[in-house]
């Protein structure tokens, strides 16, 4: 084999051996995201006076999967339902991963290209979803209760 060819061949391999290490370090992003009614769109005027909570999201280092785990307290009552919507800052959106289940303080979901509603006005899929997601400022979180149905506290992900 001519020198040439050994010179080609290691150049492949290390070109390979560094797209595998980047794969192997990439990490999974979190993002922690305050929950107020300050935030809600409309606010609602029957929250909770110590309505507040966070939520933690964990977007998977190959964005299979989204892990959201939320805590809160002080609501005007129990919590009905909790999403996350796809939409901006001081806007309303449409519902893309609904929670289910107890939604007792603190809870918690994995979310997968399964559980994705592709709504009019959001990403067609799951993949696009996260892509907007890990660029920034395209959800946010809500809890709603019986008194305030459009939502008692929110936040917007980062």
């Amino acid at each position: 084999m001519g020198t040439g060819r050994i010179f080609a061949l290691l150049i492949v391999a290390a070109t390979m051996g560094c797209a595998s290490e980047k794969s192997a370090t990439a990490s999974a992003k979190t993002l922690s995201v305050p929950l107020t009614p300050g935030v809600e769109t409309p606010v609602c005027p029957l929250a909770g006076a110590g309505a507040s909570g966070t939520a933690t999201i964990l977007i998977a280092s190959d964005n299979s999967s989204i892990t959201a785990t939320v805590t809160y307290a002080g609501l005007s009552g129990d919590a009905t339902a909790a999403h996350i919507h796809f939409g901006k800052a001081a806007t309303a959106g449409p519902v893309v991963l609904p929670f289910s289940g107890s939604l007792a303080s603190p809870f918690s979901k994995t979310f997968t290209a399964a559980d994705y509603v592709a709504a009019a006005g959001a990403p067609p899929d799951f993949r696009s979803f996260v892509i907007a997601l890990n660029a920034g400022g395209a959800a946010y979180l809500n809890v709603h209760t019986a008194a305030c149905k459009p939502g008692e506290i929110r936040g917007d992900i980062p």
